[in-house]
Formats: C-alpha cells, sequence, structure tokens
C-alpha cells in the first residue's frame, strides 16, 4: 500500500489496479472512500482501460478476430509498477504483455499520476502508444466510490447532489448495459437534489458534458462534509450507486468512453466513444477530489 501526506490529506493506494483506498482529512479523520464490500460492491475506485461499460456479450471484433473483454477492461485488475515517488506524488504504470494481447491487440504504456495540491487530490492518466505503425484505440475513465453517508449518524437520502455549470443536461439513459444515446432526456440540475436509491433503477445518471468542465459534488448534509470531484474534457460523467440490492456509497465517474450502444455491432472501429492515438503520441486525461 502507497501512502502519500500533506498537511491536509492523508491517501492510500494500492498497487494493484493502482486503486485509491483511502482518502482522509487530517483534521476529521472522515474515511471519504468507499471502503468496498463483496456483499453489495467490492471495489473502491477502479481505473476503467481499455473500455469504459460493457460490450455486447462481453466481446468485439477487431481486425478479423474475436477478442473477449469484461466490463470496464482488465486495467483494475492488473499490478502497476511505481516509476516515481515523492511524500505528496506517485506515478505508476503498467503496460501491455502477452496477458493483454490475448484480449486487446494493442501496444500502450497506462500512466497514472495521485499528487496532494493542498485539500485537493489531482488523478491524471497519461496513455502513450509505443507503436511505431499502429493506432491504438481505447477509452478510459475513473470510478471512485464515496461513502455516503459519512458517518453513522447520517442516512443515505440525506445525501445532495449539485453540479456546475447549474443547467439542464442532456442524460443518457441505459438499456440494461448498454447505451441509448439516440433517445436522451433531459436532467436539470439548476437546482442540487437529494439522492434517493430509486434514482439508480435504471443504472447510473449519465451525464453528457461534450469534453467541457464539469463538476459533481455530493454533501451529507446531516454533517455538511462530502466530496467536490472537477472533471476536465470529460465526454461523460456518471453518477452511480448500487441498485436493486442497496449500499451506502455514491461513485462519481469521468469518462472518456461510454458502454456499448443498444444498436452496437461488435465491431471495434464502429464503436462509440473510442480514443485513437496515432503511434508514438500519446494523450493525457485529469480529474481531481476535494473532500470538506
Amino acid at each position: 500500500m502507497i501512502t502519500l501526506q500533506n498537511q491536509q490529506l492523508t491517501i492510500q493506494i494500492n498497487e494493484l489496479g493502482a486503486q485509491l483506498h483511502s482518502i482522509k482529512r487530517l483534521d476529521n479523520q472522515i474515511e471519504y472512500l468507499w471502503q468496498g464490500d463483496p456483499a453489495s460492491w467490492k471495489r473502491q475506485a477502479p481505473i476503467l482501460f481499455p473500455f469504459v461499460g460493457r460490450l455486447k456479450n462481453d466481446q468485439y471484433s477487431y481486425a478479423g478476430k474475436t477478442y473477449h473483454q469484461t466490463q470496464h477492461g482488465f486495467a483494475r485488475d492488473r499490478q502497476f509498477n511505481v516509476i516515481e515517488q515523492t511524500p505528496t506524488m506517485v506515478i505508476m504504470e503498467q503496460h501491455d504483455d502477452d496477458k493483454t494481447l490475448q484480449v486487446f491487440p494493442f501496444s500502450f504504456n497506462l500512466q497514472v499520476k495521485y499528487e496532494l495540491q493542498n485539500n485537493k487530490l489531482a488523478v491524471s492518466y497519461r496513455v502513450i502508444n509505443p507503436s511505431a505503425d499502429k493506432t491504438l484505440i481505447y477509452a478510459i475513465g475513473a470510478h471512485p466510490g464515496f461513502n455516503m453517508p459519512l458517518t453513522k449518524a447520517g442516512v443515505f437520502n440525506r445525501t445532495k447532489l449539485s453540479v456546475w455549470p447549474a443547467e439542464e443536461y442532456s442524460r443518457v439513459l441505459l438499456e440494461g448495459p448498454y447505451n441509448d444515446l439516440e433517445h436522451p432526456q433531459l436532467i436539470d440540475m439548476k437546482e442540487a437534489r437529494m439522492l434517493d436509491h430509486d434514482d439508480f433503477n435504471h443504472d447510473a445518471i449519465i451525464f453528457k458534458t461534450d469534453g467541457g468542465h464539469f463538476t459533481a459534488k455530493l454533501t451529507d448534509t446531516v454533517v455538511n462534509h462530502g466530496v467536490t470531484v472537477d472533471t476536465f474534457d470529460t465526454e461523460y460523467v456518471g453518477i452511480w450507486s448500487q441498485y436493486p440490492a442497496t449500499a451506502p456509497f455514491v461513485c462519481v465517474e469521468p469518462w472518456w468512453g461510454i458502454a456499448d450502444n443498444i444498436n452496437a455491432d461488435g465491431t471495434l472501429l464502429h464503436k462509440q466513444g473510442m480514443h485513437r492515438l496515432a503511434p508514438a503520441e500519446e494523450d493525457n486525461y485529469k480529474f481531481s477530489i476535494e473532500p470538506f
């Protein structure tokens, strides 16, 4: 387990999946990050790569071959290696090998950087295409879960969600695990809304953010503590909690990609939300978490 600390925050990160394990403020010692529970959702903050969401039949085709891939890709279940570390920052990476090439026929180098910046945790992903001649096709996203409520005194339906810009958004609906981008609904976020488990009866609330700066704030209104997640250049941001079985957490998920469409034909070159990275190029993605 890797620990980062400054005068305001202490963060723990698991080298398996480079997954956040703990987020605490030193002044209140509240655990903001969901601690995982095999009875509900065992994960805490997985990195989604090289896919976001589910593929139809958990498979896709590329260059005449069919590949099997489970929801959200494989990065979350693989070891990351530390390549640089200070008391307040760590950079970790994983890259392709014989095992990944069996399910994803591309070379890649995926780096994640966690850095404490005063009262914020800045998270950035760097995707590098080391190939000399092949375009890398991928999606990437984050899936951090936060304890809601934050203390035993709280209750889930006293969780307030507010967003910035505070306006109407196009909400992407899901049919099962697949997106129905062609039939969005408007969701009015001019005012904050109190969450209830039933809000997730059709899975995640997905905001279509179209590459803008989007902020989601979760507040446990019983204790007036919570988290602010700032996202940058995202295509979508998902808000999710488990349903119909319920648990006391809410995820705020910056996505640069999306699950298969309900009409997807399974061909990787046709898949929505995929990024194309030319040989020897790189791309960068970022968001931040501020517990308060």
